[in-house]
Formats: structure tokens, sequence, C-alpha cells
């Protein structure tokens, strides 16, 4: 190998490298603003972040496939009940960028700050969940978009266990109160 080919090959790997780390980086970014669109209830901005054959599964909303049907799962499940003023951060982002696509895994906490009850909403702070995001990425035209996202939380009570309650049921603090009590 000459030296003219032994520095293009060099090059060439120089150029993959920046790529995949400037593709890590644009991945998080897109991420940090989707967290930041649905911390401040922008569920346009939230949607505008997937691709348009993108899929969707967030807890126990159900799988939606594509950009409309993502659209109106925000405007019809989330929109209406999600009104508290939360914070979200992600945090332990582990990112791999192959070429076009990439593959983001992170842990995502929510501090929960207001909590309806028979008094209307009060104001409470410190109680937090976390979760996992596990997330697909895909570059369209040079841009970064989410094309498939899977959400659940897991501590301190896993989504499942709060799926399999019985009607009426509450968890809270390890226990759950049966329903009626």
């Amino acid at each position: 190998m000459s030296n003219v080919e032994a520095l293009a090959a060099r090059l060439e790997s120089l150029e993959s490298k920046v790529d995949a780390l400037t593709s890590a980086q644009e991945v998080q970014q897109l991420q940090q603003k989707y967290l930041r669109d649905l911390s401040d209830r922008n569920w346009d901005g939230v949607a505008e972040a997937y691709a348009d054959d993108a899929v969707c599964d967030i807890r126990q909303h159900g799988v939606h496939r594509g950009i409309d049907e993502i659209r109106a799962m925000f405007a019809s499940d989330l929109s209406p009940v999600v009104k508290s003023k939360d914070a979200y951060m992600l945090s332990s982002p582990q990112i791999t960028v192959d070429g076009d696509t990439a593959y983001g895994e992170y842990v995502w906490h929510r501090f929960v700050c207001e909590f309806r009850t028979s008094f209307g909403m009060q104001r409470i702070w410190g109680p937090w969940s976390e979760g996992i995001y596990k997330v697909h990425y895909r570059r369209i035209d040079g841009v970064w978009k989410i094309a498939d996202l899977w959400t659940r939380v897991i501590r301190p009570d896993h989504d499942d266990e709060i799926a399999n309650l019985p009607e009426g049921a509450v968890i809270g603090g390890g226990f759950v109160q049966p329903a009626g009590r």
C-alpha cells in the first residue's frame, strides 16, 4: 500500500469516526428536544421527532404505527390527561450509530409535582418515577428521526405491575390497597 493509499484509508476511517460521534450527538439532541417538548406539553413538537413510518409503544397506550396514528395518540390519550408541570430528564445514554441508523437506550426520570385529589390539584415536591427508553433512529435526508420508540416505567412500580392491578386497586409505597378500602 502506498503512502497515498494509506493516507486515504486513514482519512476514510477518521471521517467515519467523526460521523459516528456527530451522529450520536445529534441523536442525543433529538431525544433531549423530544423530552423538552414532552415536558412543555408541546405535542406537535413531540410528534415531529418521529419518522413518517415510525412505531411508537409508550407504556399502556398501545402500539401506534405511522406519524398519523402517533399524533392521534398524543391528541387523544396524552393531551387531555397530562396537565401537570412535571419535570423530565434522560440520563445514562448508550447510543450506537451504524451509518444512517442508530440505537439508543436511556434512563428516564420523571419528577412529579402535582397530583389530582378529591380537593383538586395538589402540589407535592419530591415524588419520582424511573423508566427506560429503547429507541431506534433513522437519518432521513440528513436529519435524525425516531423510527421505533419503546418506553416503560420500571421504578418504583413497574408498568406491568400497575397494568395487572385489580379494578379500583391503588398501588403505592410498595403495597396494594384493595378496591373499596
